[in-house]
């Protein structure tokens, strides 16, 4: 009686943790769906591209409709676009750095939340920008961010600059300088300096980098920082990218 007793627990404990696991993979999958399904809804909705070519090089402009974008949401502060658009999303801010974890663009509860700015940021004009994103499984959000860390990835010469457009500013360009994963930490999350205490952080964030671009960064530079998560969920490591905003007529070398 006992054995068969013992056995019933068993049976029922493990139909139960399939049954939830189950669950918990079915509502993975489907946010990942309507997740990728509202990015290319809004792509769609409010990314206005104009092509040209010069030169026999294909030219693109982009202008972003912000004001449909408002009516969606309030919160929106910019959009950005890096890897071939692969991260290609509107960027929202809170008031703290919890509420859009889960939390689509269109209001909606998802796990794979939305790509926020800090909420200690004022503005891209700040001398350390940072927003973060979930390292999506199927390489949305900030999941192909893996690709930084490939051999051979900047290469491609594109691969090199972050786009960022905001309502007031219009496109931003920003050069990568540096990446690296490391332990999570508030570090590279600084958003406020004196002089002295910003290089320091230049110096820090350019001995981190995994490769030297040889790109000249001080204090005068505005630094956009990406952070994600590496590896599976509850990772205490974290990839983080950081690059300086450019003037297109300058020289860069990359």
């Amino acid at each position: 009686m006992k054995n068969k007793t013992l056995f019933w627990i068993v049976a029922i404990s493990l139909f139960l943790l399939f049954t939830f696991d189950f669950y918990q993979v079915f509502n993975y999958v489907g946010d990942l769906f309507a997740s990728n399904r509202l990015k290319n809804d809004l792509i769609q909705k409010v990314m206005l591209i104009d092509t040209w070519k010069e030169e026999e090089v294909e030219k693109e402009k982009i202008t972003i409709d912000f004001p449909k974008l408002f009516e969606i949401n309030k919160d929106t502060v910019g959009w950005i676009k890096y890897n071939d658009g692969k991260i290609n999303y509107p960027i929202v801010q809170s008031e703290d750095n919890d509420y859009y974890l889960k939390l689509a663009f269109d209001g909606k509860k998802n796990q794979s939340g939305s790509i926020f700015m800090d909420y200690r940021n004022f503005s891209f004009n700040d001398r350390n920008v940072v927003l973060f994103g979930h390292s999506m499984l199927d390489g949305s959000m900030f999941g192909s961010l893996r690709d930084v860390f490939k051999d051979g990835f900047f290469n491609n010469n594109e691969n090199n600059y972050i786009k960022i457009y905001t309502p007031e500013e219009g496109e931003l360009t920003y050069q990568i300088i540096s990446y690296y994963i490391i332990d999570a930490e508030e570090y590279y999350i600084t958003t406020s300096f004196t002089e002295e205490s910003f290089q320091e952080f230049i110096d820090t964030i350019l001995i981190r980098s995994e490769k030297n671009f040889n790109v000249s960064v001080t204090t005068n530079d505005k630094i956009l920082t990406l952070s994600t998560c590496s590896g599976t969920g509850g990772t205490a490591k974290r990839k983080v990218v950081h690059a300086k905003r450019i003037n297109l007529d300058e020289e860069e070398n990359i």
